[in-house]
């Protein structure tokens, strides 16, 4: 399947599946960091400006809100260590301190770590993992990152050594077998090419996990995904942002895809004995 770059410089790059349901992004640039170089790259920028902007922002207050639950509900604790592998802007991490969490992020963008750790109060945003303080964790989340990482599998390794007895790996990616993927096809804005690597069926998810010594305990749907993937998507497709055709394919999506076939899927992993 050949998908162009839409956010930002207009190149066509080639996803490749192989039979497992993993999709690689081919070529991959030599230097990505211009790629991410958008101002409608959100995920690192703290403006809600225009309506979109302002809608994004309430959207993700109340993801941050919904994944403190599922971290709380995971582990079976109210209060404990995270560290949010992928941490933006820090949104989630700063709701989950509040919550009284012991919490630590990565993130490599540099304007992004710097309002990451503005919201912090005694957590720390770091660049590098060797910039850690804490050496184990009771959750460890990657939300939207496992698709960006150069390699996924010496991660979730270093993962491992770390997660406390009865603690949670949760991870989040674009669910490429959803409802919406098959409706915009090439123009599905959650190919993100070429700053997403990697592409994640369900399958290729199990097998990731197992090969690396965990198992897929839960999955759960991310059903607000729909509805940006969608406005991004009819922008792609028509050139403009369709509200109203946009909604429907979210809503769309969501019925059909029901829980386990969102636009993006929720992974709750343990390890394996």
């Amino acid at each position: 399947m050949n998908v162009v770059d839409h956010m930002v410089s207009q190149e066509e790059f080639t996803i490749e599946f192989c039979s497992c349901g993993l999709g690689i992004t081919n070529p991959r640039p030599d230097e990505i960091g211009p790629y991410y170089d958008s101002p409608a790259y959100t995920s690192h920028s703290d403006t809600n400006a225009g309506i979109f902007g302002a809608l994004y922002g309430l959207a993700r207050n109340f993801a941050a809100r919904q994944k403190v639950r599922l971290i709380k509900a995971t582990t079976k604790k109210s209060k404990g260590s995270l560290l949010d592998y992928g941490c933006g802007v820090g949104v989630f991490t700063a709701r989950a301190e509040h919550q009284g969490w012991s919490v630590q992020g990565i993130e490599l963008s540099d304007a992004a770590r710097a309002l990451a750790n503005e919201k912090l109060k005694r957590g720390r945003a770091v660049k590098d993992r060797s910039e850690l303080s804490t050496t184990t964790y009771d959750a460890v989340t990657l939300f939207h990152v496992l698709e960006h990482l150069d390699d996924p599998n010496e991660v979730l390794q270093w993962v491992r050594e770390r997660l406390n007895p009865g603690g949670a790996l949760i991870i989040a990616v674009p669910n490429y077998e959803s409802p919406d993927a098959k409706h915009y096809g090439r123009f599905w804005a959650a190919w993100d090419v070429p700053i997403h690597y990697w592409h994640f069926s369900k399958s290729a998810i199990t097998q990731l996990a197992q090969s690396n010594g965990w198992f897929v305990e839960a999955v759960r749907p991310m059903r607000l995904d729909a509805f940006y993937v969608g406005l991004l998507s009819e922008s792609y497709k028509i050139g403009s942002k369709n509200w109203l055709s946009a909604v429907y394919q979210g809503v769309r999506s969501n019925i059909l895809g029901g829980s386990r076939n969102a636009s993006s899927l929720i992974y709750v992993l343990r390890k394996a004995a």
